[in-house]
């Protein structure tokens, strides 16, 4: 889904009817997921699909199992 060129809503209403997980609980974790810098999306007003963000892009190659690369690139 990572390359899915789609709004938010659009691929959140998909998850939803693929998985039986209710909208609300996806668009709060959506919302949630923004404020900490993982994801992106646009606004009513400013539309624009919805991307990963380079920390969300972190974080799903470590849930993936690719730790060792993406440790290298964020190290200290």
């Amino acid at each position: 889904m990572a390359e899915d060129r789609r709004s938010l809503t659009s691929i959140l209403r998909r998850l939803s009817t693929d998985n039986g997980v209710p909208l609300s609980t996806l668009k709060l974790n959506a919302r949630i997921l923004r404020e900490l810098n993982l994801i992106s999306y646009g606004s009513l007003t400013n539309k624009q699909t919805a991307r990963l963000e380079s920390l969300g892009r972190f974080v799903y190659r470590v849930i993936e199992g690719e730790a060792g690369s993406a440790f290298t690139r964020y190290s200290d």
